[in-house]
């Protein structure tokens, strides 16, 4: 029997982050290359080792989700590394039609089933996922959510392109999709784990440090994204759509005019992407980060401020302190800005910036997934009963 595994998929403008029930997450760059053949004949190349494959992405992909079947792509690092033309989201782009997140998942998804078999001498790999995906508060809606899910929920072929000229085929079935707005699907993350456990943090309430849980708590979330910044309001897991938005600004917008002024200034150390620009800034050990920090201090900080209106604004309009949570992929850049100006407007009260920020809303897929809520909409929309729902543990905490 085909082993069925849970996945969520976080495929945001600068990344796709996928985590894999029991596997460690993993994270592409949102950018990609058609291939278009080689330049010069490739002598004694071997096949890529297990831990390179994510940064040697060559795929061609067939899907019912693509308007073109049979193209080949240069995914993730390999863009960058190789300097290859990078093809990525647009600011604006609508991520429920676009085509870029489904083959950055599909890719995710491929390789994920090939390290797992990295012991067997296969060319051909069968795979079954269940999968969450998310999209923007400000632009999700029943329809895209729907057409989203759909768009995935079926059977994928990703042929991965090694340099030895072996090839392996993975058949990546996706019994049942859902999606949900992002920050809310963080939700689930913050309040259980994978196993349906209540999850406990450490909190400071007068003058004690005490440790809670969250299921029956108001959260307010602030996921600050390369395109967007969703600012959710959650009763535990339940999404409040009323007091939630989303800003239609994240830190794609501020990079890419630091990524202007750094090529004018430095023309032949060029960045061209946003994905280089982050390999760049997150590299404290690159020859070019120090100058690449120095150089987005400004821009940054404007965008931090803009951002830390909106926090405090939000946490003021709130009858109570809430217990507030920051991450995303912007936060891991404006984390220290953003602590600085809270602290001296007062207001980090209840405040956490979640570890790991990249991955919080991708755990949380995961997580509701992994939930009775997943399996009885799977069951619903189907029409069967799976396995998996007569001994679920969020099923047996919700009986006791």
């Amino acid at each position: 029997m085909t082993q069925l595994l849970k996945a969520g998929a976080d495929a945001g403008n600068n990344s796709l982050k996928l985590w894999v029930k029991d596997k460690e997450p993993i994270n592409i760059p949102t950018v990609y290359s058609l291939y278009m053949g080689e330049t010069t004949e490739l002598m004694d190349l071997e096949d890529i080792p297990k831990e390179d494959l994510l940064n040697n992405i060559d795929v061609t992909i067939n899907s019912k989700a693509l308007s073109e079947n049979g193209l080949r792509y240069a995914i993730g690092n390999k863009v960058i590394d190789e300097n290859l033309d990078a093809l990525e989201l647009e600011k604006k782009s609508d991520k429920s039609k676009d085509e870029i997140p489904v083959i950055v998942t599909l890719a995710g998804l491929a390789i994920s089933a090939m390290k797992e078999k990295e012991n067997e001498d296969r060319n051909h790999i069968d795979v079954t996922y269940d999968l969450s995906v998310a999209l923007p508060v400000s632009t999700i809606t029943k329809e895209s959510a729907a057409h989203n899910s759909a768009r995935y929920t079926g059977t994928h072929e990703v042929i991965y392109h090694h340099p030895s000229g072996r090839n392996v085929k993975v058949v990546i079935k996706i019994q049942y999709c859902k999606c949900l707005p992002e920050g809310a699907s963080a939700a689930w993350g913050v309040v259980y784990d994978e196993n349906g456990k209540l999850t406990e943090r450490k909190v400071e309430a007068d003058g004690r440090v005490a440790k809670v849980n969250f299921a029956d708590k108001t959260l307010l979330h602030f996921d600050i994204g390369s395109g967007t910044t969703e600012i959710v309001v959650t009763e535990g897991v339940k999404f409040n759509p009323k007091l939630s938005e989303g800003l239609g600004y994240g830190v794609k917008h501020a990079i890419s005019e630091i990524i202007k002024r750094w090529n004018r200034k430095n023309p032949r150390k060029s960045i061209d992407s946003i994905a280089e620009f982050n390999e760049i800034y997150f590299d404290t050990e690159h020859p070019r980060h120090s100058a690449l920090r120095e150089e987005s201090k400004t821009g940054l900080m404007q965008l931090s401020k803009l951002i830390s209106q909106a926090i405090i604004n939000k946490i003021d309009d709130m009858k109570d302190d809430p217990y507030v949570f920051i991450y995303g992929g912007g936060a891991a850049v404006l984390k220290e800005n953003l602590q600085s100006i809270l602290r001296s407007k007062d207001r980090m009260v209840n405040v956490t910036f979640l570890k790991d920020p990249l991955y919080v809303n991708a755990r949380g897929l995961l997580v509701y997934t992994c939930s009775p809520r997943f399996t009885q909409q799977k069951e619903k929309e189907l029409g069967v009963e799976t396995a998996s729902s007569a001994n679920n543990s969020f099923n047996k905490k919700k009986n006791n």
